[in-house]
């Protein structure tokens, strides 16, 4: 869940100002244009300064190589990244701060149970956010956008979630128009098009099934806002949503994969091929037991010295890579189909649709496992089965305020402790269902329009 609006603006501001910034940029240049060995040079000399810091200032990895008799200078190459333990989320879920190097109060603090349902605690430091977003600005500019480009988000943005209001903000120092995610609705449409129009941006930004909801309002209504590049993240998108966006924000959609415990970075480039970012972080692809051509992301990032972990399980599975080179001559990675983040938007008690629901229990702590369905329009059910530091009714406030702040009044929601939570058939744990009578109607025009859309070559 997004932090406060007051500490987004001082980060951005931060990120703006950080004198590493620029130097951060020249090197992530001139490894665009590596050719593969000078990269695999550039990720084992990261690694072993990372390795040697992290068994003098992390009290877990201080601890392991001395309980293990590993000597951290030991581990110079890629190779010797498999005498490292390999974590998983429970490593986060139940001794977050064994792992910091530094200070909680110079860090920023985040929770998510992205696609997992249970949820982790994460630090990462002012410069690893600097150098993230320099990470993204690069893979912007390979479409023309400029340097700290004007971005409307919609990313579950909760300033205007209660209804009262305007449904849309900027962020001082972040030169981003916010739009709530969950005000996308005609009502709202005249006063969303009109402050994006004043605002001028060069993009739009955020969760594919938002920038979907307003697409297909503003279709309807026969509206179009041309932007430079359509920024996405956090879901997979299918064919048609891709039409649509398209026809209606009229430039290339960039999509980017990452985490909240920011291990591993990818995105496309202009050929439309998802490429590892080797320099935000190695990435080792393991092989899914019983299932074929899919495999588990392992991310090793290389960018935060305030929070070091190696060979972090992401649980996000990947199909086959793309076989041959890449026409837009890059020596990154590349990197398959991502599995498991598509979300269904839920609808609300008077017919608002919410996209990315989950966001309503990323940021409780003491559960294992959650779990929120839509039962019916406004009626839900959140099932968590205890973790460390469970307070059963503590948790159920906050989930309660997180619906009302999120979704809005007048919802119906239950809350229920279980074993465990229920498993898809493959085996998944979805964080957020729906069942019942819950799914949102797509518009008739708006379906029919691209109803047999293909995806055409490199698009």
């Amino acid at each position: 869940m997004a932090p406060p609006k007051k500490l987004v603006a001082v980060q951005h501001r931060v990120r703006r100002m950080h004198p590493l910034a620029t130097p951060m940029s020249r090197e992530l240049r001139r490894i665009a244009t590596a050719n593969p060995d000078e990269i695999r040079a550039f990720q084992e000399g990261r690694l072993r300064a990372m390795t040697r810091w992290a068994a003098v200032a992390s009290p877990f990895y201080r601890q392991w190589f001395r309980r293990e008799k590993v000597d951290p200078r030991g581990i110079r190459t890629l190779d010797d990244l498999r005498h490292l333990p390999v974590l998983r989320r429970n490593d986060l879920m139940e001794r977050p701060e064994t792992f910091r190097a530094y200070p909680a109060r110079t860090m920023w603090e985040a929770h998510s149970s992205g696609t997992s349902g249970r949820a982790v605690t994460v630090y990462r430091t002012p410069g690893s956010s600097v150098y993230e977003m320099r990470v993204l600005e690069r893979q912007w500019s390979w479409f023309g956008l400029p340097h700290a480009p004007h971005r409307v988000t919609l990313g579950g943005s909760d300033f205007a979630a209660d209804r009262p209001g305007n449904p849309t903000e900027i962020v001082p120092g972040a030169r981003q128009l916010l739009v709530s995610s969950y005000r996308l609705t005609p009502d709202d449409l005249p006063t969303i098009v009109r402050d994006i129009r004043r605002f001028g941006p060069d993009a739009i930004d955020g969760w594919p099934s938002s920038i979907c909801l307003l697409a297909e309002l503003l279709y309807e209504h026969g509206e179009r806002l041309p932007m430079r590049a359509v920024l996405t993240s956090s879901e997979t998108m299918r064919s048609a949503q891709r039409a649509l966006i398209r026809e209606v924000f009229g430039g290339p959609i960039v999509d980017h994969y990452g985490q909240t415990e920011r291990v591993a970075m990818a995105g496309t480039c202009e050929a439309g091929t998802m490429h590892i970012f080797p320099d935000y972080g190695i990435v080792e692809l393991e092989p899914v037991p019983g299932v074929p051509d899919r495999w588990e992301i392992i991310g090793t990032p290389l960018h935060n010295w305030g929070f070091p972990i190696f060979r972090y399980r992401t649980g996000d599975l990947v199909g086959p890579a793309p076989a041959g080179g890449c026409a837009c001559g890059r020596a990154f990675p590349t990197l398959g189909a991502l599995d498991g983040r598509v979300e269904d938007a839920f609808t609300t008690v008077d017919g608002r649709p919410l996209p990315l629901p989950s966001t309503v229990i990323d940021d409780v702590t003491g559960v294992r496992e959650a779990q929120i369905a839509q039962l019916a329009p406004g009626r839900f059910e959140i099932r968590m089965v205890p973790g460390v530091g469970f307070d059963a009714e503590r948790i159920e406030q906050q989930y309660r305020r997180n619906v009302e702040r999120l979704f809005g009044p007048g919802q119906e929601l239950r809350v229920v402790t279980l074993d465990a939570v229920p498993r898809t058939a493959s085996g998944k744990l979805k964080t957020a269902v729906v069942e019942g009578g819950g799914d949102r109607a797509v518009p008739a025009a708006v379906a029919e329009a691209f109803a047999g859309y293909r995806l055409g070559p490199g698009e």
